[in-house]
């Protein structure tokens, strides 16, 4: 088949046969949103200052995915809001063929650097999952997937983020 792949604020991807010329289902579907304890995150949690969503009604899958054609993975960073108040981002490795998620998939996305910022603690700024716009497409270069964030709204609290993760 050729193949389009969607993602979407609702925390789903989809496979369609780019060939059709009509309206079909989808050649596979896979969604994040894996108990009714797990929905995509509403707008106006990461919207604290700004009037204008520009995403709206929710947050899920913004960026562009990335595809490794040497192994037949599509790799999708997924927010979501879990247990009504826990903010998650997942880096999730999917199966190009069958929208399966690949062994060790998904890695739930973490990290923390020194740093003196607003919202430091003890010298370190850790990366704060519902702060975090993860717009920018992903890249995927020598087998290692980098991802990049900035701000919902450009507004305060959040930091910039660039962080690679290598699969294997």
């Amino acid at each position: 088949h050729n193949v389009v792949y969607v993602a979407t604020e609702n925390d789903s991807v989809y496979a369609f046969d780019a060939d059709q010329t009509s309206a079909v289902a989808p050649l596979w579907k896979t969604s994040f949103l894996t108990s009714s304890s797990v929905t995509p995150v509403p707008a106006g949690d990461v919207f604290t200052r700004y009037a204008n969503h520009d995403i709206d009604p929710q947050v899920g899958i913004t960026s562009t995915p990335v595809i490794d054609t040497s192994t037949n993975t599509i790799y999708v960073v997924a927010m979501t809001k879990e247990n009504g108040s826990q903010y998650v981002q997942r880096l999730h490795a999917l199966d190009v063929t069958t929208g399966l998620e690949k062994p060790g998939s998904p890695i739930i996305i973490q990290a923390s650097v020194p740093g003196n910022g607003y919202d430091n603690s003890g010298g370190r700024i850790t990366f704060n999952p519902k702060t975090e716009d993860q717009r920018p497409a992903l890249l995927l270069a020598n087998g290692v997937v980098y991802i990049s964030w900035a701000s919902f709204g450009d507004t305060d609290p959040y930091h910039g983020w660039l962080i690679g993760y290598s699969y294997t």
